[in-house]
């Protein structure tokens, strides 16, 4: 993933770890101060969905059949879906720009 600011240019992959838990998928750029919104690609969005969709079907199922593998295997799809993702940045994504410039005067 390229992690530059689309305005100046600056690597933002090393922000602060209070600005990586983002509630309003914004940030702002250390260098120029300017306003980002995260910029998520389809697939980020489909793998996530999929993957909380397995869960809560295993869940289900684990909890109708009271059955303790299944949990396991909930927990297994949970383990697998969080490694997914860095998989996806790594190889599919790997030049998909992270952040976009936000508009002034849009809402979040």
């Amino acid at each position: 993933m390229d992690y530059r600011c689309p305005l100046c240019g600056t690597n933002q992959k090393k922000t602060k770890f209070g600005q990586s838990m983002v509630t309003r998928m914004e940030v702002e750029c250390s260098h120029c101060r300017a306003i980002l919104r995260l910029n998520v690609h389809r697939v980020e969005n489909l793998v996530v969905l999929l993957n909380f969709a397995v869960i809560v079907v295993l869940a289900a199922f684990a909890w109708w059949l009271q059955s303790r593998n299944l949990v396991l295997v909930a927990v297994g799809a949970a383990m697998a879906g969080a490694a997914a993702l860095p998989l996806l940045e790594q190889i599919f994504l790997h030049n998909w720009p992270r952040y976009k410039a936000a508009a002034p005067g849009t809402p979040p």
